[in-house]
C-alpha cells in the first residue's frame, strides 16, 4: 500500500502544546490514544470551509478599517 505525498507545517511550541492537551483530553474521554496530529487532521478535514469563511469575513472587516 502506497502512501500519498506528505508535507510538514511549522507550529509555535505553544500551539502544539495546546493541541497535545486537547488530544490527551479526548484520549481520556474515549479510552483510546489520540495524537495531536489526529486533531489537526480532523480540523482540516471537517472545519476547512468554516475557517475559510471566517478568515474571509475577518479580512474583509479589517479592510474597512
Amino acid at each position: 500500500m502506497t502512501k500519498g505525498k506528505r508535507t510538514t507545517i511549522s507550529l509555535p511550541v505553544e500551539k502544539k502544546l495546546k493541541l497535545e492537551r486537547v488530544a490527551i483530553e479526548i484520549s481520556h474521554k474515549v479510552g483510546k490514544t489520540i495524537q495531536w496530529t489526529d486533531v489537526v487532521h480532523y480540523m482540516i478535514e471537517n472545519y476547512q470551509n468554516m475557517a475559510k469563511q471566517d478568515l474571509i469575513e475577518e479580512l474583509e472587516e479589517n479592510k474597512k478599517d
